[in-house]
């Protein structure tokens, strides 16, 4: 048995998460991670173990979180929201003329949020030099005729999302994600939290090559989705990315240079809890959301079998992830969003919770580590 040294602090009635945190090192493979559950505002876990590459992990230890990035975006856009910059259920259009082509002049900033606008996968080619320039992502988006008629299903918009989201953001508000984020969110909360970021900062750990597959079903599953080109050509984005060396691409300075709103923020679990926690409740004096605008950004609007691809049981609400199959976090009412290699954040509005795990460990289907966790924390509610 692989003996763990945790570090770090963990308030009574929630040691069950530091069980489940060592048990994730001891049988589930994980090498280097951190998890901190805030509660009323304040951190009552904050534990961390293991080493990376770049030696060993602390609290303030920071790696690409990938899909994480897509629920931080969210926070954004619907701060906007609450301060009238944004109407959710107004046409795109309205904020983005030139997306008014192609049938495409009554799709909603909502259903951009909620995967329905069917432009998951960009049908121009385009080049890193392209994602470092922004615009030429988001003209490409606004040009294309979707793959459905928008509203009427769904599929997962792996990276459009960042820059579908980011656009309007930009339109109505004169700030791109990384600038809100900073201004907004960042700089209030005390975090340490970017969409990119330089490789050879000294807090920046790579990740390490994902964990073999433990079950041949799930990784089968897995693949037949990659293998669909739709979905393929959405984790591509255009042919920039090759789907089957994602992880160590995000390691790399073509990826950590460009702002990619769905797929690069690069974090620390303390600040993913610490934002989390701000938008269920005060901390430190500060709230970034309303308990009305969570409500109605709980209510589902994209389950079930996607317009392609198989159901992995997930459900998404306005740009939230919610509680599903695939991630229940502490049940009905939780929201927050996953990350391809299993790094999770999370909050819950009635017992002001959030929670928030970060691994350097990229896992393999399935991936039950943030799960475990999660299941732990509820238990101690």
């Amino acid at each position: 048995m692989t003996a763990v040294q945790v570090n770090g602090h963990v308030s009574s009635g929630f040691e069950p998460i530091a069980d489940a945190f060592t048990d994730n090192f001891r049988h589930r493979g994980d090498t280097a991670a951190s998890c901190v559950v805030y509660a009323q505002g304040a951190p009552v876990v904050d534990i961390w173990a293991g080493r990376t590459a770049r030696g060993a992990w602390t609290p303030e230890a920071r790696t690409v979180v990938f899909s994480v990035s897509k629920g931080v975006t969210t926070v954004c856009l619907l701060m906007a929201a609450e301060r009238g910059l944004i109407e959710l259920d107004a046409p795109v259009a309205k904020y983005w003329p030139e997306f008014a082509e192609n049938g495409k002049e009554t799709t909603t900033v909502r259903q951009l949020l909620a995967h329905r606008a069917g432009l998951a996968a960009p049908e121009a080619d385009l080049t890193w030099e392209d994602l470092r320039a922004w615009t030429p992502v988001a003209d490409t988006l606004a040009r294309q005729r979707p793959a459905w008629t928008p509203g009427t299903a769904y599929t997962y918009h792996a990276l459009t999302f960042g820059w579908l989201a980011g656009e309007v953001l930009r339109r109505a508000t004169g700030l791109r994600p990384a600038q809100w984020l900073r201004q907004h969110v960042a700089d209030p909360l005390d975090l340490t939290m970017t969409f990119g970021a330089d490789p050879t900062s000294a807090d920046f750990h790579p990740l390490a090559d994902p964990l073999p597959s433990t079950d041949p079903e799930a990784a089968a599953i897995m693949a037949t989705a990659f293998a669909e080109p739709m979905i393929e050509r959405s984790i591509s984005l255009g042919g920039v990315v090759d789907p089957a060396r994602i992880i160590q691409a995000a390691n790399e300075e073509p990826w950590l240079s460009a702002e990619i709103p769905a797929g690069n923020l690069v974090t620390d679990a303390r600040s993913l809890a610490r934002l989390y926690a701000a938008t269920v409740g005060e901390v430190d004096g500060i709230r970034l959301l309303g308990p009305d605008t969570v409500r109605d950004a709980l209510v589902v609007r994209s389950e079930g079998h996607p317009f392609v691809g198989p159901d992995m049981s997930s459900g998404w609400g306005t740009g939230f992830m919610t509680s599903s199959g695939h991630r229940p976090m502490i049940g009905p009412g939780s929201f927050g969003h996953d990350g391809l290699g299993g790094c999770l954040a999370f909050a819950h509005l009635e017992p002001e919770i959030a929670f928030a795990y970060q691994t350097a460990q990229p896992g393999g289907p399935p991936d039950d580590r943030a799960n475990t966790l999660s299941h732990a924390l509820r238990a101690c509610l």
